[in-house]
């Protein structure tokens, strides 16, 4: 499963995803169409037809080192991985091969330099906690895999890198 930033006509994209969408052939879909919806915060779809096109409504996930926080809001995500000093930000979407994800960019350092990668996330056994994954464009994982949990707290303080 991958996932990247992007966005598209129905899903409150914003437009800045469209390379993320292109290179990872993918077009911009609800989060509340992925595989992980039950993990979200969904509204019920107007008369039980389809995923909600709005997206859910803010969730956060965080690792239990609390170095690593992985936040849903509508269709786009971000994940922030403190002691790598590194933000990814992406929408939701669909590519080839069903794979499925946030298609976006990250940067490192806060450098300004975007680079194309996708995040995919998996329910893990048991629910409550998501597996997730970072590629970059070429296919190298950046981050993962890493089992997040599903929190309603603020992040707890980071333990030392």
């Amino acid at each position: 499963m991958l996932l990247c930033a992007g966005c598209g006509p129905g899903v409150g994209g914003t437009g800045t995803g469209a390379a993320a969408f292109v290179a990872f052939e993918a077009s911009a879909a609800s989060v509340c169409a992925g595989a992980f919806a039950a993990e979200l915060a969904c509204p019920p779809p107007p008369g039980a037809a389809g995923p909600v096109a709005a997206g859910t409504q803010p969730v956060r996930f965080v690792d239990a080192a609390g170095q690593i926080t992985f936040e849903v809001n509508g269709n786009t995500a971000t994940l922030d991985a403190v002691c790598l000093r590194l933000r990814f930000s992406g929408e939701f979407g669909f590519g080839a091969g069903n794979l499925q994800g946030f298609f976006g960019s990250y940067q490192l350092d806060g450098t300004g330099v975007d680079v194309l990668a996708a995040l995919s996330a998996a329910v893990a056994p048991g629910g409550g906690a998501l597996a997730i994954e970072l590629r970059d464009a070429e296919g190298r994982v950046v981050i993962g895999p890493v089992l997040l949990l599903r929190t309603t707290a603020a992040p707890p303080a980071p333990s030392p890198c």
